[in-house]
C-alpha cells in the first residue's frame, strides 16, 4: 500500500451482540489485552518506535500521516514484527489474533500481540484527538486512521471497554427485571422485554456511534 490517501477503508459493521461476546470474551478470558499496556508487556522495536513516531508527530498533520503509514506497513506487510511474509502465506512466530480471514492481506495482524495492538490503538486515537485540537487534522490523516483503527480493533473493544466491564451486571439485573415483570405483570411483559434488549444493547450503539 503506497498511499493510504488513496483509499478509504469502510467499516465493516458485523452483527452487534456478536461484537459484543467476542469483545467480552478479549477483555475477560486474555488480561493481558484488557489490562493497561504495562511496561512489563513485550513489544518490538517496530511497535516501540512507532508509537514513538506517532507520540513526536501530534499536532503535525504531515507528520502524523507518515507515522500512521509506518503502522500500516506493520499491518500489510508485518513490517518489523517478525515472520516470513510472501505470497505462500505467513510463518508464525508471535502473537496471533481472531480475524484470521484477513491474514493474506493483512499478515502483520497475525503477527502482532493483543498488547501490542491495544496500544497501537490508543495512540492513534490519542493522536487523532490532540490533531483536532490543535486543527493539525485533516482528511488524510482521518483516512489513515479509520484503516488502522479498522483493522486493529475490529470489534470496537476501545469504545465498549468502559461497558464491557460492567456488562455482565448490568445485563443480568435487566434480565432479573424483565423476569420480574413476565412473573408478575404477564401483560407488560413484551413490552419489558423490548425495553429491556434496547436498554442492554443502546449504550454499547452509543459508545460506538459517538467513539473516535
Amino acid at each position: 500500500m503506497t498511499s493510504l490517501a488513496a483509499e478509504k477503508s469502510e467499516l465493516n459493521w458485523q452483527s452487534l451482540p456478536v461484537q459484543l461476546m467476542l469483545a467480552a470474551t478479549l477483555l475477560t478470558v486474555n488480561p493481558v489485552s484488557s489490562n493497561a499496556y504495562s511496561t512489563s508487556d513485550y513489544a518490538s522495536d517496530a511497535v516501540v518506535e512507532a508509537l514513538a513516531s506517532i507520540k513526536s508527530s501530534n499536532g503535525d498533520k504531515a507528520k502524523s500521516f507518515a507515522a500512521f503509514e509506518e503502522v500500516a506497513k506493520i499491518i500489510t506487510e508485518g513490517k518489523g514484527v517478525g515472520g516470513n511474509v510472501n505470497y505462500a502465506g505467513v510463518a508464525l512466530e508471535r502473537g496471533q489474533v481472531a480475524d484470521e480471514d484477513t491474514s493474506i492481506y493483512n499478515p502483520g495482524l497475525t503477527l502482532l500481540t493483543e498488547s501490542e495492538k491495544t496500544k497501537l490503538v490508543e495512540a492513534i486515537v490519542d493522536s487523532k484527538q490532540k490533531g483536532i485540537n490543535m486543527k493539525a487534522w485533516d482528511q488524510n490523516n482521518e483516512y489513515a486512521f479509520e484503516f488502522l483503527k479498522t483493522n486493529l480493533d475490529p470489534l470496537h473493544v476501545y469504545e465498549l471497554r468502559p461497558y464491557l466491564s460492567i456488562f455482565p451486571f448490568y445485563s443480568a439485573g435487566v434480565y432479573l427485571l424483565t423476569l420480574f415483570v413476565q412473573q408478575t405483570f404477564r401483560s407488560l411483559f413484551e413490552a419489558a422485554y423490548i425495553v429491556g434488549v434496547i436498554a442492554v444493547f443502546a449504550p454499547a450503539i452509543l459508545l460506538i456511534a459517538t467513539g473516535p
